[in-house]
């Protein structure tokens, strides 16, 4: 994934900070924002708060916000945690 390039950035200093931004870094938060997406629409169309899914997880609702942030770098075991707790998959591995 590319950077967005509808941005209007005024200062050369922050422009330049913005294009130093490594392609891998866009593509990573495209991902993360994709499972926070996916994991929040479950969520909703099941009826489960930020705290249920806590308290089914044995974590903090602080982590559960931090999950649906799209900002976090799960890891396999925390997606099939949460994938197994809200009964739903979050990602499809293609075959």
């Amino acid at each position: 994934m590319k950077p967005p390039k509808n941005i209007k950035i005024y200062s050369p200093v922050v422009q330049e900070a913005y294009d130093s931004i490594p392609v891998l870094d866009w593509a990573t938060d495209a991902i993360t924002e994709g499972i926070a997406s996916r994991i929040d629409a479950v969520m909703k169309e099941k009826g489960i708060s930020k705290k249920n899914l806590a308290d089914i997880t044995h974590h903090r609702p602080s982590d559960v916000t931090r999950w649906l942030s799209g900002g976090h770098n799960f890891t396999c075991r925390t997606i099939a945690l949460i994938e197994q707790a809200l009964g739903a998959p979050i990602i499809t591995i293609a075959q």
